[in-house]
């Protein structure tokens, strides 16, 4: 096993490291290989030090499934800032109801 590391060697922002690995260990390996284990190995930390910040492997797939949903919203609203407006020209922004016989 290896020594923990000093606290001036440590992550400044362990749980964004955590899924950093995670992302790396799913697009090597597959989601099914994912392991806390393995990541605490990569970053050098103990095991239960994760659980500081993710209680299970299911809470730490569900951070990076947010983060994936995220990243794709944010995508969405960067790619609609940049469309060019739409014109219709008979299209009318102010709503009225027809008058029947007067009313």
């Amino acid at each position: 096993m290896s020594p923990r590391p000093r606290r001036q060697e440590q992550h400044p922002d362990l749980q964004n490291a955590i899924k950093e690995t995670a992302w790396k260990q799913i697009s090597e390996l597959g989601a099914p290989t994912l392991g806390l284990r393995s990541i605490a190995r990569e970053l050098n930390i103990t095991a239960p030090s994760i659980y500081n910040y993710f209680p299970s492997r299911d809470s730490l797939v569900t951070a990076l499934i947010v983060d994936a949903y995220n990243s794709l919203a944010k995508a969405q609203e960067d790619a609609l800032v940049r469309l060019p407006p739409i014109v219709m020209p008979n299209a009318s922004l102010h709503w009225e109801l027809p008058t029947v016989n007067g009313l």
